[in-house]
């Protein structure tokens, strides 16, 4: 009752200021606002306020045949739903969604009726970077509460479905930690025999695989963490084909000395990597470990140079994985289906800092990536201390640092300043993405509202 009378008072002040614009050339008084839903009816728009906003911000809009049930109506602000909170009075109050694009048609939806304003509401994209977790100078590893801990190298980043962040920390100590958000606590998960290199989630988004750096016994290594094992480590072992298994076609595979980098494919749901030293591909099943050796109409390689690399697959175009090089500063490309490899940003072995078009474009020292929901390609140029992003359309910009210039600031992506950036993640429940500031020792946020 509280919450109904509160609205009502909400919808009662605000309605004074609405203008008097309509989506709908009939300005006949409205009356029956209390009513249920007319199915016979039309529903009518005239107006809404604040005209434009941000994420989060409450928009009133005025009209008639809302209804009462705030549970029946739904409003699209462009291709995103909002949520309704009230509807009362010829009035129906929502928050704005995240990100559903500059300029906005608002469509309100009651069963097979709908209708759309003829105003059109304006999005506001706010950015702002924070430390989520650890402080600059420190010089030992510690776990604990936010306030309690400290990082010496955090180096690589993964996220999953629930908004742990998991962290492969290299050197004093090498481990893998575990990041809660919601209880605001650090917890070292395993200190690992072998270098941790770039995490990431199984294709259920509740396994979190860890390829160990290679070398020795370590070379088939990974570390595997499941959610419904309250994560306890298990160091597993990539399973070579056996005589039969090539026999039957499978290709041995032989990872020469490191692997910087796991990827999911959704359309196998394999884990596919990258012999360091050569670059030929491989990939294995997470239930099974069983593994293969990867020849697509002859092609086993992605960037054949000596070179740490980082891979993700393309969520839209799946069979397309992209694969930054750190020592060549350029993003190759390979199709899992057709073979089809080549240089798709930046030129090979040439460094330096440069936005604009994909052949335009350069980078010095590229890490870890990520694909964002808007399917813009998130990479952490370690080199420029700074953060790209290139777009579906192919074009390449710097979102936050300073590029060539290391330091250490919060704030606006104008603003906002990093020390060699090695890794990256993104929650895509909101967009927040994640980097792990190696240089400040401090877990970074960027907060896209």
């Amino acid at each position: 009752m509280k919450t109904k009378t509160l609205l009502k008072l909400v919808f009662a002040t605000i309605s004074v200021a609405i203008s008097t614009t309509s989506c709908d050339d009939n300005n006949a008084d409205i009356t029956g606002k209390n009513k249920p839903y007319d199915p016979n009816k039309p529903i009518k728009c005239e107006a809404f306020t604040p005209l434009e906003g941000g994420m989060a911000t409450k928009v009133i809009l005025k009209g008639d045949n809302f209804g009462n049930d705030p549970e029946a109506v739904k409003v699209w602000f462009n291709k995103k739903q909002a949520p309704v909170v009230g509807c009362s009075d010829g009035h129906i109050l929502v928050i704005t969604p995240q990100r559903p694009g500059d300029t906005c048609s608002i469509a309100v939806v009651i069963g097979t009726d709908s209708t759309v304003f003829k105003q059109q509401y304006i999005y506001h994209t706010r950015e702002v970077v924070s430390t989520l977790v650890g402080q600059r100078g420190t010089t030992a590893f510690k776990a604990g509460t936010f306030g309690e801990a400290t990082f010496v190298n955090p180096t690589y980043l993964t996220v999953d479905d629930e908004g742990n962040l998991f962290l492969a920390h290299q050197d004093n100590p090498n481990s893998v930690v575990m990041i809660s958000q919601q209880n605001r606590t650090v917890t070292q998960l395993l200190a690992c025999p072998n270098k941790p290199n770039a995490p990431s989630t199984d294709i259920t988004g509740r396994v979190v695989v860890v390829p160990a750096d290679g070398g020795g016994a370590y070379v088939d290594t990974y570390f595997e963490f499941d959610s419904d094992a309250q994560w306890t480590p298990r160091t597993r072992k990539i399973l070579h084909p056996t005589a039969a298994d090539i026999a039957s076609g499978m290709l041995d595979f032989n990872i020469n000395l490191y692997k910087h980098s796991f990827a999911i494919c959704m359309l196998d749901s394999m884990v596919y990597a990258r012999s360091n030293r050569d670059g030929y591909m491989l990939k294995f099943n997470p239930k099974t470990r069983q593994g293969t050796g990867i020849s697509v109409n002859g092609v086993r390689q992605c960037n054949p140079l000596n070179s740490d690399t980082y891979l993700v697959f393309d969520p839209v175009n799946k069979s397309r994985m992209y694969c930054a090089s750190t020592s060549q500063h350029c993003i190759h490309y390979f199709d899992i289906i057709t073979g089809e490899t080549g240089v798709y940003a930046g030129k090979s072995g040439e460094s330096g800092w440069k936005d604009g078009k994909l052949e335009d474009a350069r980078f010095n020292g590229l890490r870890q990536m990520v694909l964002d929901n808007d399917g813009n390609l998130i990479v952490a140029d370690v080199n420029n201390h700074c953060i790209r992003k290139i777009t579906p359309e192919g074009i390449v910009s710097t979102i936050v640092g300073i590029a060539g210039k290391s330091g250490y600031q919060d704030g606006s992506p104008d603003d906002a300043q990093f020390n060699a950036p090695w890794g990256l993640c993104i929650d895509r429940r909101d967009g927040s993405i994640y980097i792990a500031d190696r240089g400040n020792k401090c877990i970074r946020k960027l907060t896209i509202e």
